[in-house]
């Protein structure tokens, strides 16, 4: 399984002061454990907190990383009290 980091995750993700790598990290090991294939299938993975230091100036404290056609093209900070639903995150699956 190949998981490429897009440019505008890289740069969304160190505006927010979070290390690109542990993101990158986190989303292979959740979508290796869910045997989900990043290639075909558009994924929203939970893969941290803002209590774990990643603050991003955003009142958001919960951090995704949405995977399209292998490549993690954003990273984001949202609410938990927002919607992780597929519809909510405009993906096919999401590994909560």
């Amino acid at each position: 399984m190949t998981v490429r980091i897009g440019g505008h995750a890289a740069s969304q993700a160190a505006a927010r002061g979070i290390d690109i790598k542990d993101v990158y990290e986190v989303a292979v090991e959740r979508l290796a454990i869910e045997k989900v294939n990043p290639e075909t299938t558009e994924v929203a993975i939970k893969v941290g907190f803002a209590e774990n230091g990643w603050q991003g100036g955003s009142n958001g404290d919960v951090v995704w990383a949405i995977v399209r056609f292998g490549q993690i093209v954003t990273t984001m900070f949202r609410r938990a009290t927002q919607p992780s639903t597929p519809e909510a995150l405009r993906v096919q699956v999401v590994i909560a």
